[in-house]
């Protein structure tokens, strides 16, 4: 969408200090319905093509867009405030997802992370922006209705669903947006995890590289049976919280891994009981691109939820060293998995 003077440059809006209201919806947002998949293919979220004639009040008059489809709320019922710490959108759908804020409460320093969906600064010129953001926030709402057993361990917890108050100087009136609001995850994402370099050289070794792809393979392993599947569990969004303190054992042979006395190594599927304390846990952060589908026989399978990733994450991720590790080198997928640019 091209610059307009009714659009105020993005950094003045939400940038670290500002604060804004949170209220109650009046509603949620529908339960989204998914395409109907066939025999041996993945669900997928039909697309939401753009109506000319919404495109074309977008083009001359983004903010009074906006403004005509302004999420309702309950006046009388203040929830809280957030205040902006630091922007956590660093991801390549940016035009297309939340702004992604670690925030504080007014009540409290406990730090959330805040979604804040604004429709202003969605920049995909070829979807229903107000569709996609209904559509982003329900899954939000049913995925939290299958994870319950799951929160903490694998997912963050849901704080809730709000719409918050957005004002600024060029606003000739308040405008009002989602908001998903759940647990700051801390640590790191297994982006840097699997690629790690450091300056003397220092890199992710295959076995660790195994390690890290397993530990999102449990997680996966987890989600099958509870209907969810996660289109978008690439590395990215994958957080784990490494231990401070290096562990006086080495968990690999190669002395260059930053990971070898920091991550331990155990691809056994039954693992003993207690867990290692440096065994790897990971966190999926972001729910927005979760299907929902009723798990087929050959899920319940951790050697298939290994090969499912290696073939999502691909070579970028997975080296041919770490594939001969997990057995994974051979492999053609059970299920089809659309790549259609749905989003």
């Amino acid at each position: 969408m091209p610059r307009s003077s009714k659009r105020p440059d993005i950094e003045t809006v939400y940038h670290p200090g500002a604060e804004f209201s949170l209220f109650l919806p009046e509603r949620l947002p529908d339960t989204p319905v998914q395409h109907i998949a066939p025999p041996g293919a993945t669900p997928r979220w039909p697309k939401l093509h753009l109506d000319p004639a919404l495109k074309k009040q977008l083009h001359k008059k983004p903010l009074d867009a906006c403004y005509e489809r302004d999420i309702t709320y309950r006046t009388h019922l203040v929830a809280t405030s957030i205040k902006l710490e630091e922007g956590l959108s660093t991801g390549f759908r940016e035009e297309q997802a939340a702004q992604v804020w670690r925030v504080s409460l007014s009540n409290s320093s406990e730090p959330l992370v805040a979604r804040l969906y604004d429709p202003l600064y969605y920049d995909d010129l070829a979807t229903d922006r107000f569709a996609s953001i209904e559509r982003s926030v329900a899954i939000h709402c049913e995925a939290y209705k299958h994870l319950q057993s799951l929160v903490g361990s694998h997912v963050p917890a849901l704080r809730g669903i709000f719409v918050v108050e957005i004002t600024h100087v060029d606003f000739r009136k308040p405008r009002y947006i989602y908001c998903v609001l759940s647990d700051y995850v801390p640590g790191t994402d297994m982006r840097r995890l699997i690629n790690e370099y450091d300056r003397d050289g220092e890199k992710t070794c295959d076995a660790h590289r195994a390690a890290l792809l397993d530990c999102a393979a449990r997680l996966l392993y987890d989600f099958f049976p509870l209907t969810i599947y996660p289109h978008d569990m690439f590395p990215r969004n994958l957080v784990m919280d490494i231990p401070d303190t290096p562990s006086l054992e080495n968990f690999c042979d190669v002395e260059s891994c930053p990971w070898r006395n920091k991550i331990h190594i155990d691809l056994e599927f039954s693992r003993s009981q207690p867990e290692h304390r440096y065994a790897p846990k990971a966190k999926m952060i972001d729910l927005e691109l979760l299907r929902f589908m009723e798990p087929r026989a050959y899920m319940h399978d951790i050697s298939y939820c290994r090969r499912w990733l290696v073939r999502l994450w691909n070579e970028a991720w997975i080296s041919t060293g770490c594939r001969d590790i997990l057995g994974t080198r051979r492999w053609q997928p059970e299920l089809t998995d659309e790549r259609s640019n749905d989003w």
